[in-house]
């Protein structure tokens, strides 16, 4: 098979060229390619032209995450103003062709420090407007809530008092180019900040930088659907299909094995604990495997909880504790480290009863944050947190439809906002 067409600026996949063309444009990043045939295939080459050199270096400061860095540099190299260059930029950031783009003008180097200057008198100005204290005056009769600073992404603050997540960044858009979807379901994010995003039907894997920024996409199987995917610290992905388990070097989608299957066990879900073990489910079973797939545990749901429970999705705190949701009611079921069966909690809300505190429409995924509190993405009403014992916290992203949800390292958790087309990231605020 022959390797697909990518754009040497970004290395985003390139549609094929009709025939006879010598140049290609990149939806992604908006450079043009030559294109030569060698060998019966075609081959895209870097044009060195203004434009090309420009979106480059906007790229690799988005990379290094200077979002600053990128905003001036697209200034410079495009002589637009400040709003029109932050506009193209989020729209390179989010996956998503920088829109109508000037011709490249020479640099002005009075402009650039202007430019700067204004940056960082704006970062300091707004510094100062935080830390300085406030007179004490008697509370009004209406309550208001004090400014806060501009969220690292551009989602626009909401009034009202402060929620249980703040949403960061949302990327991605419908579509089969970089950084775009068509049923993203299943996200992942290694020790590296690389997050991972992959289809539910077709195989296709796209990786990202900790701040959305498309990086490549390798295949899985292409003919069975992907039903879950996690990454560990070292960056190697673990896919679920078919009932198996394969490993991948998420950096480059090079296969690196299955995991082995004890007694022709068929798997639909998969979770890492921090010490390397892997918990999975399959019909009416929960098993716990070593990393080279030995098995260490297994738990007959049938037995263990209930004559009827069928587990189909399950995460794993740091304590040990193993959360593990039924296929067809909802509920979670709480087991112990030792796999033993503590309690259950949740499930589908009655119909016409609406979702409410506890109940879910349609739950999907599950997810353990730091701290132990257990998340539960609900197609039909955002994401539910409980505590560790199954009580009730919050809930927020209402205005998601989420599949898939993963947590990285600094407690930041990550939905596939299906319906939408997009990754959205939140921060915690308690």
């Amino acid at each position: 098979m022959p390797a697909p067409l990518r754009c040497p600026t970004c290395s985003a996949p390139l549609d094929l060229p009709p025939e006879h063309a010598t140049m290609a444009r990149c939806p992604y990043c908006g450079a043009t390619a030559l294109l030569t045939e060698r060998g019966g295939s075609v081959h895209a080459a870097a044009r060195h032209d203004p434009h090309a050199d420009a979106i480059a270096e906007v790229l690799r400061q988005l990379r290094a995450g200077s979002k600053i860095g990128a905003i001036k540099e697209y200034r410079e190299r495009f002589g637009v103003g400040l709003a029109e260059a932050k506009r193209a930029v989020e729209r390179i950031e989010a996956g998503q062709p920088a829109g109508s783009i000037p011709p490249a003008s020479p640099s002005n180097t009075k402009a650039a420090l202007g430019c700067a200057i204004f940056i960082l008198l704006a970062v300091l100005v707004a510094g100062v407007r935080l830390m300085r204290p406030r007179p004490q005056t008697p509370a009004p009769a209406v309550q208001t809530t004090p400014a806060t600073p501009m969220p690292p992404s551009p989602v626009a603050e909401k009034a009202g008092p402060p929620a249980f997540a703040e949403e960061v960044m949302r990327f991605g858009s419908e579509g089969t180019g970089a950084g775009r979807f068509e049923d993203a379901r299943s996200v992942a994010v290694d020790g590296a900040g690389r997050i991972y995003v992959a289809e539910y039907t077709g195989g296709r894997v796209q990786v990202f930088d900790s701040a959305g920024a498309f990086v490549t996409q390798w295949m899985a199987d292409t003919r069975m659907p992907l039903l879950d995917l996690e990454a560990d610290r070292e960056g190697t992905v673990y896919v679920v299909q078919h009932g198996r388990i394969r490993r991948y070097e998420g950096a480059t989608g090079r296969a690196l094995g299955e995991v082995r299957r004890a007694g022709g066990a068929s798997y639909d879900d998969v979770a890492l604990a921090l010490d390397g073990t892997l918990w999975t489910v399959s019909m009416h079973q929960v098993s716990h495997l070593a990393a080279d797939g030995r098995v260490l545990r297994t738990i007959n749901t049938r037995e263990a909880i209930d004559e009827d429970a069928a587990p189909v999705r399950l995460a794993v705190a740091g304590s040990g504790d193993v959360y593990v949701m039924d296929r067809w009611t909802g509920e979670i079921y709480h087991l112990d480290p030792d796999g033993r069966f503590r309690d259950r909690f949740g499930g589908r809300a009655k119909p016409g009863a609406g979702g409410g505190m506890g109940g879910m429409a349609a739950p999907q995924g599950l997810a353990v944050d730091g701290k132990g509190r257990v998340y539960v993405s609900d197609m039909m009403g955002g994401i539910h947190v409980f505590d560790a014992d199954g009580r009730p916290v919050d809930s927020f992203g209402s205005d998601l439809n989420p599949f898939g949800i993963t947590f990285n390292g600094a407690d930041h958790v990550f939905a596939t906002n299906r319906n939408d087309h997009q990754v959205v990231r939140y921060r915690l605020t308690r």
